[in-house]
């Protein structure tokens, strides 16, 4: 189970770079910067994921 959330953090964490970056390139810094956000929020979620395989 932990390996299926795991990846799904990871392919969250690559969708957001990739939207965040299209919109930075058309412009839309404030988008950009929410996505961001989010994988900060999803980077944290990832190394609780990570802490928890680990124990």
């Amino acid at each position: 189970m932990n390996s299926t959330l795991y990846q799904l953090l990871k392919n969250d964490i690559r969708a957001s770079i990739a939207l965040a970056r299209s919109y930075r390139l058309a412009g839309k810094r404030r988008i950009a910067i929410q996505f961001m956000a989010d994988i900060k929020e999803t980077r944290k979620e990832l190394t609780e994921v990570i802490a928890n395989v680990a124990s």
